[in-house]
């Protein structure tokens, strides 16, 4: 017991003295932590004015970058963001335009079409100076109307002024060059005034157009009856035939033909 007592003593004994030399020797053993250890005031300072040394050298290459590569790419941004814009403005007023003049198109469209059928109504009623000035109107909306010098050309030749009727179809001939009924008309024109010869050109012209129009063949013929050809229009007359069988002009044209034939027999 008397043993266990002193062992108890010299141990708590050791462990004060490991204490009090830990406590006295503590500020050297703060010398083994870097972190610890204090820097002198020359070092410190000499930092500081390296630190500052750096943020003015930074500043000015800071400033001289803004200036030289940031404010003419600034510069740059707002030419391109100012021409963009331009083009965008210009596209919106491009667009306005187109829109506009569109509305303006189908606007004169309608106004078109309406005219047009009131030329018709008038052509059909045979009210020839009411269908005239419909007609001129829808040409002053629209210069290149096919359908409207053709009626009008119609409604110069049924009033018989076929100087007026010519001029119309020469100038729709002009528009439409390859148009079998405009170069049928300009023929019954050639007719009308007596023209047999360019008549029968232009029918022929619209047959070739239209080889299978027995409106086009029934105008060839009767014009190639005019000239006295026989032969030409015995060919006709068996091609308007296999188009047109029901024809009712068709025993007339035999009977003219026939006639014909025994014309030139007494020749």
């Amino acid at each position: 017991m008397f043993w266990t007592i002193i062992f108890i003593l010299i141990f708590i004994v050791g462990i004060a003295g490991m204490t009090w030399l830990f406590i006295r020797k503590w500020t050297e053993l703060r010398l083994l932590d870097p972190e610890s250890i204090p820097v002198p005031f020359e070092k410190k300072k000499k930092q500081e004015l390296i630190r500052q040394r750096i943020e003015r050298t930074g500043l000015k290459y800071v400033k001289k970058a803004h200036k030289d590569v940031l404010r003419p790419i600034g510069s740059g941004a707002q030419t391109i963001i100012r021409t963009i814009a331009g083009k965008l403005t210009a596209a919106e007023r491009r667009y306005q335009l187109k829109k506009n003049q569109q509305a303006t198109q189908e606007g004169d469209l309608r106004v078109i079409d309406k005219l047009i059928d009131e030329a018709q109504r008038f052509i059909d009623e045979e009210i020839w100076d009411q269908a005239e000035k419909k007609l001129i109107a829808v040409i002053s909306l629209d210069a290149r109307n096919k359908q409207a010098y053709e009626l009008l050309g119609r409604v110069y030749l049924y009033t018989k002024d076929y100087t007026s009727a010519k001029e119309t179809f020469e100038f729709l001939n002009k528009l439409s060059p390859e148009d079998a009924s405009v170069i049928a008309s300009l023929g019954e024109v050639a007719q009308m005034l007596d023209d047999q010869e360019l008549a029968e050109k232009y029918f022929e012209q619209a047959v070739d157009l239209s080889p299978r129009n027995p409106k086009y063949l029934d105008l060839y013929l009767e014009s190639i009856l005019k000239l006295k050809d026989l032969h030409k229009a015995m060919i006709v007359l068996d091609r308007l035939v296999e188009v047109n069988p029901e024809n009712k002009k068709i025993e007339d044209f035999e009977k003219q033909i026939e006639q014909l034939r025994m014309k030139n027999k007494k020749k």
